[in-house]
């Protein structure tokens, strides 16, 4: 299976810089909304924006969360600790748009997918495991 285009890893880089400023903004609005906590697992420990591909051209709050460093670097490598990561079962039910996504994409990087708990919270998600995106959603373009 060919992986989305979101992640090639050098064709990302380069877009990360350009939006890297235009995040910023985001910042404020993000830290009130999450009250300085990671929107997936509630961790206040190094916490910051995190910005889901594909990124738009505008930075969209619907698209980027508050991340801890744990949550962070799962979502980075596309890995999760299925044994720590059974938050997610409730952050696939957040009215925040960019944490459904979030909490959704990193369950389906799991290994275990017969795992119960897994699936009951892939079903409420409707995320494409094509796309890594919401059904009835189409993803940006670059």
């Amino acid at each position: 299976m060919a992986r989305p285009f979101w992640q090639d890893e050098a064709l990302m880089s380069r877009i990360r810089v350009k939006q890297r400023a235009a995040v910023g903004v985001l910042g404020k609005h993000i830290t009130r909304r999450s009250r300085g906590c990671c929107e997936l697992c509630d961790q206040r420990d190094q916490t910051r924006l995190f910005e889901l591909a594909p990124f738009p051209e505008e930075p969209d709050p619907e698209r980027t969360l508050m991340t801890c460093a744990r949550c962070r670097t799962w979502l980075e490598k596309n890995q999760i600790e299925v044994t720590e990561a059974h938050f997610l079962g409730g952050a696939v039910w957040s009215d925040k748009p960019a944490v459904r996504l979030a909490a959704a994409r990193m369950l389906l990087c799991t290994k275990d997918p017969d795992d119960h708990w897994l699936q009951d919270a892939l079903d409420v998600c409707r995320v494409d495991p094509q796309t890594l995106e919401f059904h009835d959603e189409v993803p940006a373009t670059v």
